[in-house]
């Protein structure tokens, strides 16, 4: 291994520069975007992770699921943690948290993410639900793969948000976090059109039963359903998906990351009224005039998961991605 290490490596360098690529080399450090200078790289995230307090959360609609809680809250008690059993993720901010084990299905893990993210507190999923799909293990192997977390042998993979905000006619707004996707459809069941804006300029508009905005993430769920592509979760875009369109020619939409989408409702019927969806869980009712500016949150969710669990593997064994 040293003598392929010095064939592909350049000589003639300062010592720090062989010490750096050593540590890499054994997935101790890793690049950062950024730099003063475009094209640089700068090593200088610790990939080596050290937990002392944890919150355990769990599902309490899942009553088989509590005496699992404390099974866990044990065996990080264990390794020299603090811990703490949650129901309420209210609770996070009432005491230093630096690891949240979430214990669900994916709807608990949504809820995770909107929760920790605004804390920076990394997020350890354990499935004890029906798809898993973002969790981080199963609930039957959660022993091998939380201590993979706790040596440090793990990935810690940060998640693109969406910030989702209303603004009435008055002049009134509201913000939300998206961990997957913000829908707006109609309060009843029928179509409507919902006039586009990228970066204040005016796209075409979407006719039919709505429209859905999409994280990477999210674009393995509602969106997906829909018709909409697969992305991989570190890609840095907007992924827009009509519901049910009336024409053919409206088709899924990609668009960078920093880009502002404003999505206006609008009815042929006095009466029609609109709702947004975020993440399938927090519903809002858009009284007339009303619109949703959305863009890039201001945080990103933070996943822990063994390394062996990637993204492709998951979508071949969850959803049958790539089976004949």
């Amino acid at each position: 291994m040293i003598h392929y290490f010095f064939r592909i490596v350049p000589h003639n360098r300062p010592p720090f520069f062989y010490l750096i690529c050593i540590l890499y080399h054994f997935g101790l450090v890793g690049p950062v975007r950024g730099g003063p200078k475009k094209g640089y790289l700068f090593f200088a995230k610790i990939r080596v992770m050290k937990f002392h307090c944890a919150a355990v959360f769990y599902n309490t609609r899942k009553t088989a699921v509590a005496p699992l809680a404390q099974v866990v809250r044990d065996y990080l008690a264990k390794n020299g943690l603090t811990v703490r059993v949650i129901t309420s993720l209210d609770e996070l901010a009432n005491a230093p948290t630096d690891l949240l084990v979430s214990m669900g299905g994916d709807g608990t893990m949504l809820c995770c993410a909107r929760a920790a993210a605004p804390l920076n507190i990394p997020i350890f999923g354990i499935n004890c639900g029906t798809l898993g799909f973002l969790a981080s293990c199963e609930k039957n192997d959660f022993k091998t793969s939380l201590q993979q977390v706790l040596d440090g042998n793990c990935a810690l993979n940060e998640r693109f948000m969406l910030q989702v905000r209303l603004l009435t006619a008055d002049g009134k707004t509201q913000d939300f976090l998206a961990f997957n996707d913000c829908v707006l459809r109609a309060a009843e069941p029928r179509s409507f059109l919902t006039e586009a804006a990228f970066n204040g300029a005016s796209i075409p508009s979407y006719f039919g039963d709505g429209v859905i905005v999409s994280t990477p993430t999210g674009s393995t769920a509602y969106s997906l359903a829909a018709g909409g592509p697969i992305i991989e979760p570190e890609v840095d875009v907007l992924l827009v998906t009509p519901i049910c369109p009336h024409t053919l020619n409206q088709r899924p939409l990609i668009l960078p990351g920093n880009a502002t989408l404003t999505l206006t409702p609008t009815f042929k019927q006095e009466t029609g009224r609109a709702l947004a969806s975020i993440d399938g869980q927090i519903n809002l009712s858009l009284p007339p005039g009303a619109k949703l500016e959305i863009t890039r949150g201001p945080v990103r969710a933070k996943l822990l998961c063994p390394k062996e669990r990637g993204f492709f593997s998951i979508l071949n064994r969850k959803l049958n991605w790539g089976n004949r």
